[in-house]
């Protein structure tokens, strides 16, 4: 009783309600944020991103890994660099354009971007990009026999404890212009057992055409590549090889006719390449050479006047039948175009070698994403990837379309 009589006594408030009136309806759905109301984007693309395994415990996590890698490489292919960029990316997207990515309510900052991608699998990462990729490559190359390069490039910013720089060899698809993948070379170790575990990753399905450099001229390389992988090589031959460089350099060359010209020009020089070939003999001493080639550049240094001239020697384990001259010489300005389509846009439109990467294989994470991100510009049928980045950074829905690439019709066969 004396409960009830204090409840008399206390005068509690009465909660106001106010029912809005069926005209204001509509005003009130125009008043929820736009992302409330948008779908997540959905694409091949994404789902490999989504599958990448998310090293995070499940409780608290606030962000899809596959959302952040999405953003990741939407920043980067809008010139942002390193998570700093990513981070802006984030904060000035539309709400409608990170709602299609899974992104609702709180944006992403530089500390999670820094915290989560330092403990992704690197090696993991590429090899789902690198599956993704290489079906779009094998699309152009239907014919089965499909070109691709092995080349290394020092990221001289990302140093490791011992305050060795982190080094990468790619994988590269001529015609497609594409990275398929990628590996860090040990500490105290080179570039060749890197090279053969990257070729190990390739699918056994189709045939590949390796070319290489002079360091990659190995009995060991070359019979992976015929015997196991059955595909061929074509592989540059220099002092590291001397007894195969020897017997090669003492054949008949004064008597080979030139059978291919090549001529070039860029980054302010002009380059001509002169190719001889001769049927390898059996006591060439190389396993699997059909063919020997060599080649002549000389090269016009435009602001200068300098002129230079090289003489190369190659081998390739195709029949004449199977690489003509024309060919072969394709192969061979294709392989150095790695330099230009990848290595120096990475250098030059990213400001790689001046970038300082954090913790963990940060530096490894950040170079696929710049490389999924020339990936996807290229798939977008864009040349020039500097200003494929200008114009996607004025873009208002930041190129969410490049999420869901197709092979442009210039490329298709």
């Amino acid at each position: 009783m004396e409960l009830l009589s204090f409840i008399d006594l206390v005068e509690l408030p009465v909660p106001a309600v106010s029912v809005l009136p069926v005209s204001s309806v509509a005003e009130a759905l125009d008043r929820w944020r736009a992302g409330d109301r948008v779908q997540v984007l959905r694409s091949e693309f994404l789902e490999v991103l989504a599958a990448v395994p998310d090293p995070r415990d499940p409780r608290g996590r606030r962000y899809r890994l596959g959302a952040l890698l999405a953003i990741a490489v939407l920043a980067t292919a809008a010139g942002m660099r390193g998570y700093a960029g990513f981070a802006t990316w984030a904060r000035t997207a539309p709400e409608d354009v990170l709602a299609q990515l899974g992104i609702r309510y709180r944006r992403p900052s530089e500390k999670t971007f820094r915290a989560v991608f330092s403990r992704v699998d690197p090696d993991d990462l590429n090899r789902r990009l690198g599956a993704y990729f290489t079906a779009h490559a094998t699309r152009l190359d239907p014919a089965g026999l499909v070109p691709i390069a092995l080349d290394g490039k020092t990221m001289r910013g990302a140093l490791r404890a011992k305050a060795t720089a982190t080094h990468l060899v790619s994988v590269f698809a001529h015609r497609a212009r594409l990275v398929l993948g990628q590996l860090a070379v040990a500490e105290k170790s080179n570039e060749i057992p890197c090279v053969r575990t990257l070729l190990k990753l390739l699918p056994r399905r189709v045939r590949w055409l390796v070319t290489v450099d002079a360091m990659h001229t190995q009995v060991a390389t070359a019979t992976l590549i015929c015997a196991t992988l059955k595909s061929h090589y074509l592989m540059i031959v220099k002092s590291n090889q001397a007894k195969l460089l020897a017997r090669i350099t003492a054949l008949p060359w004064a008597d080979v006719p030139v059978v291919a010209t090549d001529d070039t020009r860029g980054h302010g020089r002009v380059e001509q390449r002169t190719l001889q070939i001769v049927t390898a003999a059996r006591g060439i001493g190389f396993p699997y050479a059909k063919q020997v080639i060599r080649i002549t550049r000389k090269r016009l240094v435009i602001a200068t006047g300098q002129r230079s001239v090289e003489v190369v020697y190659g081998i390739c384990s195709l029949p004449f039948e199977q690489a003509r001259p024309a060919a072969i010489a394709a192969w061979l300005r294709q392989h150095w175009g790695i330099e230009n389509s990848v290595h120096w846009v990475r250098d030059v439109t990213f400001d790689e070698d001046r970038h300082h990467a954090g913790t963990g294989d940060s530096a490894q994470i950040l170079a696929t994403v710049r490389n999924t991100a020339i990936n996807l510009h290229r798939l977008a049928g864009a040349d020039n990837i500097a200003e494929a980045c200008r114009a996607t950074a004025l873009t208002a829905d930041r190129r969410l379309d490049l999420l869901n690439p197709q092979i442009p019709s210039s490329q298709a066969c």
